[in-house]
């Protein structure tokens, strides 16, 4: 039983990204976790992604990506097959409504267990909802290309949007009522998602 968890680095304005924070220390956390950072790069992440679940052959996949207009944790519940960004990616690219996989399904849906997810971080005091449009940037490309997986192999995936950690902006005042969360709170959040994944694989 193994199950991969992708976090992003550094983008766009942000200095440092607690997904690739929370990936990491979950792999550290549970043995049936391994993690791997994804580049943000239109097409990279994709492929890079690819590799990886070639290469580890997991049960389940958990992306993790970072929103930072959000105060709290977003379960996303449908990937769509649209590449679109005005922000460009760390390359420079923007895209403009091009497809994550051509001729692939217009959506898709995510197969984890997020409503049982959603009510554990809710009754352990950590805010959480479901979420119908994940963009159409990098996270969305990851998300759509781990549902597609998912789909192909009769695996599990999903996609979970996160906050900005309040340590990010601890030394940038004019960013203090931009919504954030304590990077040990993301982290709680993440062990109680791996936990009900495990229970759902189990």
């Amino acid at each position: 039983m193994k199950i991969l968890v992708t976090g992003f680095g550094p983008f766009d304005k942000f200095r440092s990204n607690p997904a690739e924070v929370l990936a990491e220390y979950l792999s550290g956390e549970f043995e049936e976790v391994e993690h791997a950072v994804l580049p943000v790069v239109y097409g990279d992440a994709r492929d890079a992604l690819l590799q990886e679940l070639e290469r580890r052959g997991p049960d389940t996949l958990v992306s993790f990506g970072l929103n930072g207009t959000i105060g709290h944790i977003n379960l996303e519940e449908i990937a769509l097959n649209i590449r679109s960004s005005e922000v460009p990616d760390n390359s420079g690219r923007k895209l403009d409504d091009s497809p994550v996989v051509t001729g692939g399904e217009l959506a898709l849906r995510s197969t984890l267990s997020l409503w049982d997810i959603r009510d554990r971080l809710r009754g352990e005091g950590i805010p959480a909802r479901s979420s119908y449009s994940a963009g159409v940037y990098l996270c969305n490309e990851v998300f759509y290309t781990g549902a597609a997986w998912a789909q192909r192999e009769g695996k599990k995936a999903g996609f979970i949007h996160i906050p900005m950690a309040t340590e990010m902006i601890a030394g940038s005042p004019e960013m203090y009522r931009t919504p954030h969360m304590p990077i040990e709170t993301i982290k709680k959040a993440g062990r109680i998602v791996i936990e009900e994944v495990l229970k759902s694989i189990r």
